[in-house]
């Protein structure tokens, strides 16, 4: 029922707080809306109530031989009515940052025709929002209907030598669009990455074209940001258009809005971890990307973290040699993990601190059971297992029992995983393969002779897919 669930919505702090508004005699519609919320604070706070009781509550309030459904059925309507409306005035009383208030004052002025007043607020609620360091697409869209509201004003001159504010109406306009533009476009670019559906963008064209003939010294921060994660979309997410889109996002981070500064982290972050899974190298990136989301508490969504983010920030922070921050990220944001994957997620991620920072048998008690039944967690956490059953024979010779059953029975597991892709299939049995050659040259020439640390280097740069490729190339002339 829409009365309950809007009810079921408010904060503990906001039932008093509706309990004015419902009283108050601008708000108040019916007495008996308040009579009823206070029933409902009373003796059903959380708000959690059937068909029955609902009825009963009606019959307390109002009187037993009161009732009729339809009675029940307008009071809860009307009462509905009244919370969308607090939740509403809310907003508006609560909106001191995005001038809200003074917008709709300066309208409430012009629609009164109240000359010198309307100029005087819309001027100075112009100039306050052209002052902000940080604009959203939001505030342009404002500066639009204010220029717009200004200029049609009968009481505008509007035979004017300066700019005139029908002018610089459509300039904002046209700020507004091309952003709001390419934040959408950037949006679809990223689903087209991962479904097979594709949007239809006619007039992005149109909008990039225009942008050629703007001075890149003119362009909002904001603008620039989101061109530069279109284009690395447009031209295909390479290495060096990420790492551009990626130093431009950071410098101007401090210069943009906190609401488009998530989506950008997130699509950047996305676009780093696809080029990541292709043995590209951009750890570093992602590293600077997950440490300006931790400072900007920006890498938690509703206090929860995913398992799988969590392992990765841990990873790329291990690789980029700070196992010591990794180990303070696990032990700060493993209480944000959801409790069914925290077991798993946290043993992982103490695996690949102490894989890296050479503590082979600490790494490898941390490879526990939980690990192998995550999504997404078996593949990875297999070929942590191989590389320290290889790290380990590399030390010590008598592991080779130990390798050579660890890297055949992860061989099997691939092969019959039907929910992994064709060429993921073959990048992690090419590791597999790879291993196991490097294991046998290891094992029938002692030492590895030059001639031969090159071979395996011809074939495995002969190799279309693989994963781990850097860490191949690593134990070929370790060995």
């Amino acid at each position: 029922m829409k009365l309950l669930t809007l009810l079921k919505s408010l904060q503990p702090d906001e039932h008093k707080e509706l309990e004015k508004f419902l009283d108050s005699p601008f708000h108040r519609t019916s007495e008996q809306h308040l009579v009823y919320f206070k029933y409902f604070r009373k003796h059903h706070k959380d708000f959690d109530l059937d068909k029955a009781a609902l009825e009963t509550a009606y019959r307390r309030c109002f009187g037993k031989d009161s009732y009729t459904d339809h009675k029940l059925y307008n009071l809860m309507s009307g009462l509905a009515k009244q919370v969308e409306q607090f939740m509403a005035v809310k907003i508006l009383m609560n909106s001191n940052g995005s001038h809200l208030q003074q917008a709709l004052l300066v309208r409430a002025l012009g629609e009164r025709n109240m000359g010198t007043y309307f100029q005087a607020e819309a001027e100075q609620l112009i100039e306050e929002i052209q002052a902000k360091p940080v604009k959203a697409a939001e505030d342009y869209l404002l500066l639009e209907q204010l220029y717009h509201q200004v200029y049609f004003n009968p009481d505008t001159t509007k035979h004017l030598p300066k700019p005139s504010s029908l002018q610089l109406a459509a300039d904002c306009l046209d700020t507004y669009y091309t952003i709001s533009k390419l934040r959408y476009a950037s949006e679809m670019k990223a689903r087209e990455r991962i479904l097979k559906d594709r949007y239809q963008t006619p007039l992005l064209p149109a909008v990039l074209s225009s942008l050629t003939e703007m001075e890149t010294g003119d362009r909002p921060p904001l603008l620039t940001a989101y061109l530069g994660l279109l284009e690395a979309y447009t031209i295909g997410v390479d290495e060096n258009n990420f790492k551009r889109a990626k130093e431009m996002f950071v410098q101007d981070f401090e210069r943009l809005p906190e609401s488009d500064k998530r989506l950008l982290l997130t699509q950047l972050i996305n676009c780093g971890m696809t080029l990541r899974s292709s043995e590209i190298e951009v750890n570093q990136e992602l590293y600077t990307l997950y440490k300006l989301a931790i400072r900007s508490n920006m890498l938690l969504e509703n206090n929860r973290i995913t398992h799988v983010t969590f392992a990765n920030v841990v990873a790329i922070a291990a690789l980029c040699k700070e196992p010591d921050w990794a180990a303070s990220f696990v032990v700060e944001y493993a209480p944000h993990l959801e409790p069914n994957k925290k077991e798993g997620a946290v043993a992982l991620s103490w695996a690949f601190i102490h894989y890296h920072k050479g503590e082979l048998d600490a790494a490898q008690k941390q490879l526990i059971a939980p690990i192998f039944k995550l999504k997404h967690f078996d593949i990875p956490a297999r070929v942590l297992l191989a590389k320290i059953a290889f790290d380990q024979y590399l030390v010590d010779s008598s592991n080779y029992e130990f390798l050579f059953h660890n890297l055949d029975s992860f061989e099997k597991y691939v092969a019959c995983k039907e929910s992994l892709s064709a060429d993921r299939v073959a990048a992690v049995l090419g590791f597999v393969r790879f291993v196991r050659k490097m294991m046998r040259v290891s094992t029938d020439e002692v030492p590895v002779s030059g001639k031969s640390k090159e071979l395996l280097e011809a074939k495995l740069n002969k190799e279309e897919y693989m994963i781990s490729r850097k860490w191949l190339e690593e134990r070929v002339h370790k060995l």
